[in-house]
């Protein structure tokens, strides 16, 4: 039986998904439910001093939207965006802390870790909360400059508007570094334009480890009525995003070779995403948005699936998946020449590649389509839209 466990900064989780900062963690109680489903472990919601952060989420709203970025009123597709406005932990901290020493408690009981969640107004105030995360027994933090969204709240500065000031947001997670003994980790928000040099400066700050990424920022309009969803701006994810993620992801291995951490977050839906993660390079994969559509039973069935896909390919530990793929990524110029080649048996003459090929290389036949390899480039167009599976191959030109 393949073995889940992961080193993570020094600590070790059971298995690598760990419930997001959101809803799902908002306090010990539904914690605990996390931890009941036998995920490695929890990131709290985040423990804020701001009492307009605080307020913000006893007004929280999402949706479920469809592809056509429609409400889903029930059927959820797999590819569904969670579109939201939501704020930090609604307790004050010295009540927060009392949720987060209750639920690392029961986590002991059950082989689970407590990720602390810190968000703060003023320099002072994330050294300030991240002692008090400390000394409740954490043993790994993270600071949100991710979350909340909005760009401007008068008096407060936090969540995004850190995470897109770099200086400030190193000075921060320095000052965080040096008050605590605890591996920080920072969680950051993909609306910026260089993630890799950003990840690199905060490791040179004193993180142990990144996150990637946050939501983004979105705007959807309600043609009906002619006002937006939610009344406006909010953070948008969800599945779809996984590629954007995992490109982030897969950058920050590349640039510095496994020597920073990397949590991995924002459209992993399932056990396969949570493969794909790890593949890409994250250490543990942060999962909120299935869990808050499908509730807490999903994440067990992610572990078990999880470990099921080990077992049937032969993985023995996570750290032989880890990075994997990002490992033999190849730059655009170094690709291989490929060709096309239409398998007459299996063809059921339905005409698709022809609509699909661009290079002239897809001819029609009388009973099967056929391959012009004088003009194939071998772009794969013809294999993607080919509904007979196996009719079409692509190969490597020798």
């Amino acid at each position: 039986m393949a073995n889940l466990e992961i080193d993570f900064c020094g600590v070790r989780i059971k298995n690598p998904l760990v419930a997001a900062s959101a809803e799902p963690t908002l306090n010990a109680k539904n914690m605990k439910k996390c931890i009941d489903t036998g995920a490695g472990g929890v990131i709290a919601k985040t423990m804020t001093d701001s009492a307009a952060m605080r307020e913000l989420t006893t007004r929280a709203k999402w949706r479920f939207l469809n592809q056509k970025h429609e409400v889903c009123r029930g059927k959820v597709p797999r590819s569904f965006s969670l579109y939201s406005r939501s704020g930090l932990a609604i307790e004050p901290p010295e009540d927060f802390i009392k949720e987060i020493k209750e639920t690392l408690k029961y986590a002991e009981q059950h082989d689970a870790v407590v990720i602390g969640s810190i968000g703060s107004v003023e320099l002072d105030g994330w050294v300030t909360l991240g002692k008090q995360m400390e000394d409740a027994g954490v043993p790994l933090l993270e600071l949100n400059f991710g979350c909340p969204h909005p760009k401007l709240m008068p008096g407060v500065r936090t969540g995004m508007n850190v995470g897109q000031d770099f200086d400030y947001a190193c000075e921060i997670t320095q000052a965080v570094a040096q008050a605590v003994k605890v591996p920080i980790m920072i969680k950051v928000t993909p609306q910026v334009s260089d993630l890799v040099e950003f990840s690199g400066s905060l490791r040179d700050a004193g993180a142990a480890a990144v996150t990637l990424t946050n939501r983004f920022i979105g705007f959807v309009p309600d043609i009906e009525t002619g006002k937006p969803l939610i009344y406006g701006q909010a953070g948008v994810g969800g599945p779809w995003t996984k590629p954007l993620t995992l490109r982030w992801i897969n950058e920050v291995r590349q640039a510095y070779n496994g020597e920073i951490f990397i949590a991995g977050t924002n459209g992993a839906y399932d056990w396969r995403d949570i493969v794909m993660f790890i593949m890409s390079g994250a250490h543990i994969v942060e999962m909120c948005s299935a869990v808050m559509c499908y509730g807490y039973n999903w994440l067990k069935k992610q572990v078990k699936g999880l470990e099921d896909f080990m077992d049937e390919k032969g993985y023995k530990t996570i750290d032989e998946m880890l990075g994997i793929a990002s490992d033999s990524a190849i730059a655009y110029s170094d690709m291989p020449a490929e060709k096309a080649k239409v398998i007459a048996e299996k063809c059921v003459n339905c005409k698709m590649c022809l609509k699909a090929c661009f290079a002239d290389a897809m001819q029609e036949g009388e009973k099967h389509t056929w391959v012009n390899h004088d003009n194939c480039i071998g772009c794969g167009g013809c294999y993607s839209v080919c509904p007979a599976e196996g009719a079409v191959e692509i190969e490597v030109v020798p």
